[in-house]
């Protein structure tokens, strides 16, 4: 499995989404606490961490023969990985300013990304 393969089927290893799920909403919280500190440390530390071992030791193999696996390498391009990320940020910013319609918006985005093959 090529270097590019790998960093697309760590995205849908259940540790890395576990992860992400729960630092994106947990950096949120922090980011309407304005604990920048914290926010700094959390928001990208332990998703690197846990790509740098999922992507070392994994089975991602058996990811990509998956169904999941198999719509992600058709769906998760580029331009939806870009349309996550600016979904994670609007839902800090939303965060910092006390926005929850941005946080949902950003949401939607992150959701929309992940649902495309399943709604276009």
């Amino acid at each position: 499995m090529t270097f590019k393969e790998k960093m697309l089927y760590q995205q849908i290893h259940p540790v890395k989404l576990c992860v992400d799920f729960g630092t994106g909403f947990f950096t949120t919280y922090l980011a309407w606490q304005n604990k920048m500190s914290w926010f700094l440390i959390l928001f990208l530390g332990p998703s690197v961490v846990v790509t740098m071992i999922v992507v070392a030791f994994a089975d991602l193999e058996r990811l990509k023969n998956s169904s999941f696996g198999k719509y992600v390498s058709q769906h998760m391009t580029s331009p939806i990985e870009l349309i996550r990320s600016v979904g994670q940020i609007a839902m800090w910013v939303g965060g910092w300013f006390h926005i929850p319609s941005v946080i949902a918006m950003g949401f939607l985005f992150i959701l929309g990304g992940w649902l495309k093959g399943k709604l276009f």
